[in-house]
């Protein structure tokens, strides 16, 4: 059997991240904790114990009902174009001074600015989500910010490994730039960075919790899958992550489908201020559905965990499946009217927008 997403790039032009054997190659767990639900001897599995996995009909499949169609098609229900697409350069100067904010970089990149630290979330300013840059999925829009524009970055989180959240180059650049930055990563991931030369990186399991600065880090579940070769497949885990300090409190979705964990967050640590939650790549459902929640499952969500003001990520930046690029647009406002959330509770920023988030 062949991984969930080979295709795009082999049918073509998918993440290489995603093009794996589901039976690679089996090794020990080393942090396998039998008490753990999710741990396993060889790797993780989700928290309701499922493995994500398509099989080689499902791939042939999503072959054949792609063949002689130009998908993704180009953007055209909400921009005219990939230039139409709202964005603007990053400055570290538009970050309010003495006030929270949060800054949209492109993909899943989120630059936190809180009273006590700032925070950057799956840091990727690489042309291409590939671990080489002359193919894989190209960026439409282009990156609003180099490693060179970021203000000081405290901590830096990782929700799983593959190459759109975890891309070794800008991870490299930001260590060497920045060395007193902090790597926070879910179990097993501190090995690829250790591999790179990057030291500053602590690994958590779900629910485990790290105090800096008078602010706690959280990694939460997600329902997803890792792997960045043929042969280690769910041998790291993944997740989102909360940020909580005095008076504030954030949540990273990372990449998840939807799940039960959500109400479990929230029941744990929310409300939150502010969410940053994936709606894009989500198309065609029925091959999706179980790795990437749609701009619906998006908006629930932000109501289960509880989230006064949520910003969608993951989107209009690489096509990665089958939707268009600005198909999330229309999508999100859908949902939020069919749900019932106000238009401003769940808001799509222009890449490199800033919006202060009060005192």
């Amino acid at each position: 059997m062949i991984s969930v997403l080979c295709l795009r790039f082999l049918l073509p032009g998918l993440l290489l991240s995603n093009c794996l054997f589901m039976q690679g190659c089996s090794t020990p767990n080393p942090y396998y904790n039998p008490n753990r639900a999710h741990h396993r001897p060889d790797g993780f599995v989700n928290s309701d114990g499922s493995v994500i996995s398509k099989s080689l009909p499902d791939l042939i499949r999503w072959y054949r009902e792609r063949f002689g169609l130009s998908l993704p098609p180009p953007p055209g229900e909400s921009y005219a174009s990939y230039a139409a697409f709202p964005q603007q350069a990053f400055n570290k100067a538009q970050l309010p001074r003495n006030v929270r904010s949060v800054t949209w970089l492109g993909h899943a990149t989120v630059l936190l600015k809180l009273q006590h630290i700032t925070v950057l979330t799956d840091p990727h300013f690489s042309e291409r989500a590939f671990p080489v840059q002359w193919a894989g999925p190209q960026r439409k829009v282009k990156a609003p910010a180099q490693v060179a524009d970021l203000p000081p970055i405290d901590v830096v989180v990782l929700s799983h490994n593959h190459y759109d959240h975890t891309d070794k180059t800008t991870l490299l650049e930001l260590a060497n730039a920045q060395p007193h930055t902090l790597f926070l990563v879910p179990l097993g991931l501190e090995k690829t960075l250790q591999d790179w030369g990057i030291d500053r990186v602590k690994a958590l399991d779900w629910w485990n919790t790290i105090e800096l600065a008078n602010t706690e880090l959280t990694l939460v579940p997600a329902h997803h899958w890792s792997a960045r070769s043929f042969f280690d497949r769910n041998t790291t885990l993944w997740g989102g992550w909360v940020v909580k300090e005095p008076g504030f409190s954030f949540f990273f979705s990372g990449d998840t489908g939807y799940s039960q964990d959500f109400q479990e967050i929230g029941r744990r640590l929310g409300p939150f201020n502010l969410s940053a939650i994936a709606v894009g790549a989500y198309e065609p459902r029925w091959f999706m559905k179980a790795q990437h929640i749609n701009p619906e499952e998006a908006v629930r969500v932000h109501q289960e965990v509880g989230s006064a003001l949520s910003i969608g990520v993951h989107w209009g930046t690489f096509e990665l499946t089958d939707e268009a690029l600005d198909k999330p647009v229309e999508d999100l406002k859908k949902a939020k009217a069919k749900l019932g959330v106000a238009d401003s509770a769940f808001r799509l920023l222009a890449q490199g927008q800033t919006v202060a988030l009060g005192p």
